[in-house]
């Protein structure tokens, strides 16, 4: 379906696109939903992303609009769209709308952890008009699907966001470059309200698994005993429970696998020496839940 999706003038793939964000806005409750039940997320983490999804598939129609021409601007070809779970309906929309948008058949692989919510994304573009032939769902886990997509020399471009386990996988010598750890600098001249407020949301919104969550807080040493108060306390008024509920502020991580990992980095801290300060556990009978 490649050669009959680039020849389609680019005016209407935006128009395709701009339909296809109309009907999210119209299903966010389905949306918002899904991301709660499938991701974890909570209500409000969810309602944010879902925005941001339609706003993606606004934003490449507008540059559409703005500055394609089939003559001029030529597409790829098969493009593989590999997304990951912590943003399974803002990012894999993101992904598969750019590729849209420029003409690009597109094999759209989600996040083995969510695809009920990859699959409604879909199924909007579908309706509003983009070819089951353009656009191919292909759920499954990274290791075999998405591997097996990238070796394809039929596929002419990848777009990916992942972790750094299956990008060893798609490219080798690539993987020594990814990933990274996500510092903020605070000094003196910084109000600490401001800084313990900005610290728990970028720690902690989204159960920390945002790619730009903070992982080091590096403070001026005349201010981080007061700060450091500051944050634990803010930290113990936080609500660690059912992503469902509006009181809840930090929902579970995506799966087992994932706590097990966090969990044990937490206790090699501690067999470190290093002081460990954490908020109690929620009162829930079963979810992959990590106490702040």
């Amino acid at each position: 379906g490649a050669a009959q999706w680039a020849a389609v003038p680019a005016a209407e793939r935006a128009a395709i696109l701009e339909r296809a964000a109309d009907a999210l806005q119209v299903g966010m409750p389905v949306l918002v939903g899904l991301l709660v039940r499938e991701a974890g997320k909570t209500l409000a983490a969810a309602q944010a992303e879902a925005r941001e999804a339609v706003d993606f598939l606004r934003y490449y129609a507008a540059c559409v609009r703005r500055g394609f021409d089939n003559a001029t601007h030529r597409p790829l070809g098969p493009v593989a769209c590999i997304s990951p779970w912590n943003f399974p309906l803002a990012i894999f929309t993101g992904q598969v709308a750019a590729a849209l948008a420029a003409g690009n058949a597109v094999l759209a692989k989600p996040a083995e952890q969510t695809p009920l919510i990859a699959a409604q994304a879909v199924q909007a573009l579908w309706r509003a008009g983009v070819p089951r032939s353009a656009l191919q769902l292909l759920p499954g886990p990274g290791e075999t699907v998405g591997a097996r997509l990238v070796a394809d020399a039929r596929v002419q471009g990848v777009v990916f966001t992942g972790s750094t386990e299956v990008a060893r996988l798609l490219q080798q010598t690539l993987a020594g470059r990814l990933g990274g750890q996500n510092a903020m600098i605070v000094d003196s001249s910084a109000l600490p309200e401001q800084v313990v407020a900005d610290v728990l949301v970028s720690a902690f919104d989204s159960a920390g698994q945002r790619c730009s969550a903070l992982r080091v807080l590096c403070v001026q040493q005349e201010v981080a005993p007061r700060i450091t108060a500051m944050l634990e306390g803010a930290m113990a008024e936080l609500c660690v429970g059912d992503p469902a509920a509006l009181s809840t502020d930090v929902g579970p991580v995506i799966d087992e696998a994932a706590r097990a990992a966090i969990e044990r980095h937490v206790e090699a801290l501690r067999a470190r020496g290093r002081r460990v300060y954490r908020i109690d556990p929620p009162v829930q009978a079963y979810g992959s839940f990590v106490p702040p």
